[in-house]
């Protein structure tokens, strides 16, 4: 049965759905409003019935059943597992939707999803949300947000790897690494989340590759891992608040404060092999606005950590927003309440902010950077990151040779003057950082192409600006190691070494 629904939805994908009823609906959809994609697919063909039935929970008759699932839809109907009858029509328990995998995780040949290209989607089921009008409830699995998106731009997978999927939810990461070739282990608290992601490998073929286990953080996991991908239920919650608010596993441990995120970035150096990779999302508390990474560089030990906070939201923001995904309006008779829960907890603990974000994570000698996310995101976010991380980890830059990469040079002058009296430089891609260089930093990135090493470049500009190498070397190398760290200057071996 599970063969022939994957038979049947091979050709409905994102590409296929926004072909059908086009690009206003599908952004609907994607923001949980229904209306503009229900009436575009009113009276519609085969990916239409599809949308209605497994995005937009709405109901089939048996001949709109017969027109979307042509193979699966008699014996779905027989087993009714997945589907149920309900006042004649057939609606399906379950929302599925066809998620893009990222392209930097699809095999060699595949390029961008189109009728005729599977590899380019997975489809994964979860419990109907805010789009159907339920509420979140104990057992709610979580579908496929932005936050899950961003982690699967962020991660690799190759063949062979040992992958850990902390708190899996719907599976989709431990598919997509399954997809990759690695072997997987997905871990949750949930019963109904593990159910949910094992019809889910099922249904992309890969269960086979998946080891579901069920506990909580690493104890049902205490391997050494190639690759821990994790997006935990990070989201801080007083006991108090959950009153009202409900217990939501899908989003929120129980535990105090951000201890969640601190346990498991703690813990992440025991369970990764030596190169061992560990991409993460989470939020920590923040009681000092002028230094808003402070928490996660103390969490981190002796693990090398790139971290970029995604947003920085006064605790109110942060209150109002988590009260909103839990389905709490200012109208509702418990808003009020866990507001004011939540809002006292915070202030008992002097917190003022909630970093939002993002890390990359290694064992490695405690190096930690950490940026702001300013603007979108660059589009291949896992190659960013890899440049940064490949950066942080470098060393002896003095007999590398520098390459500028992605980067502009921006001076300014007085009017009348002939030299400027700012010169920066500026990411063209990646998060738009900007760092101020003085005369030998400029010169040094004005030849900065894979030629010369940077010990050959600073004594060249010694002679130039008549200073002494080794004290210009100890002026430059510091600005030149920020640079690197930021992905504005990569090192290659010299040409001719």
């Amino acid at each position: 049965m599970i063969d022939s629904l994957r038979h049947d939805l091979t050709t409905w994908t994102r590409a296929t759905i926004g072909a059908a009823i086009g690009e206003r609906a599908l952004r609907a959809l994607d923001r949980d409003i229904a209306v503009p994609a229900s009436l575009a697919c009113a009276g519609g063909g085969r990916i239409h019935q599809l949308t209605r039935l497994f995005w937009l929970g709405e109901g089939l008759s048996r001949q709109e059943l017969k027109v979307a699932l042509p193979d699966a839809g008699a014996r779905l109907a027989a087993g009714a597992d997945l589907l149920v009858h309900d006042g004649g029509l057939w609606r399906s328990r379950w929302q599925i939707v066809p998620v893009d995998v990222p392209a930097h995780l699809r095999p060699a040949s595949a390029g961008a999803p189109s009728d005729a290209d599977p590899s380019a989607t997975v489809w994964i089921a979860s419990s109907r949300g805010s789009l159907h009008g339920a509420r979140h409830g104990k057992d709610f699995v979580m579908g496929v947000g932005g936050a899950t998106r961003t982690l699967a731009a962020l991660a690799a997978f190759t063949p062979g790897q040992f992958v850990l999927d902390l708190g899996t939810g719907s599976g989709i990461l431990a598919i997509l690494a399954a997809r990759c070739g690695a072997r997987v282990v997905a871990t949750d608290i949930s019963t109904p989340a593990l159910d949910m992601a094992r019809f889910n490998a099922e249904l992309n073929g890969v269960a086979d590759s998946i080891d579901f286990r069920r506990g909580s953080l690493f104890e049902p996991a205490p391997e050494r891992f190639d690759v821990v991908v994790t997006n935990p239920p990070f989201v801080i919650t007083p006991a108090a608040a959950r009153e009202g608010v409900g217990k939501l596993d899908y989003r929120d441990a129980g535990w105090e404060g951000d201890q969640l995120s601190a346990r498991v970035i703690g813990a992440l150096a025991d369970h990764l092999n030596a190169d061992g990779r560990a991409w993460m999302l989470t939020n920590w508390e923040v009681t000092d606005a002028a230094d808003p990474y402070a928490p996660v560089r103390g969490w981190a030990g002796n693990l090398d950590v790139h971290l970029v906070m995604r947003e920085l939201l006064p605790v109110t923001s942060y209150i109002e927003m988590w009260l909103r995904d839990g389905g709490l309006t200012p109208a509702h008779p418990d808003y009020g309440r866990s507001y004011r829960a939540w809002l006292e907890d915070f202030d008992a603990r002097n917190v003022t902010h909630v970093g939002m974000g993002y890390l990359a994570a290694g064992r490695g000698a405690g190096r930690v950077l950490a940026q702001e996310l300013r603007g979108i995101a660059p589009p291949n976010l896992h190659e960013y990151m890899e440049r940064i991380w490949a950066g942080l980890r470098q060393e002896d830059l003095a007999r590398l040779a520098p390459v500028a990469t992605d980067v502009v040079e921006h001076r300014f002058y007085r009017p009348g003057e002939e030299e400027p009296w700012i010169i920066k430089f500026t990411q063209t891609a990646g998060f738009g950082e900007e760092v101020l260089a003085d005369t030998a930093l400029a010169g040094l990135m004005s030849v900065a192409d894979g030629e010369l090493t940077t010990a050959q470049i600073v004594c060249a500009l010694a002679e130039i600006l008549s200073e002494a190498p080794d004290k210009l070397m100890e002026k430059v190398i510091p600005k030149v190691a920020q640079l690197k760290q930021l992905g504005m200057l990569t090192f290659v071996e010299p040409v001719g070494r």
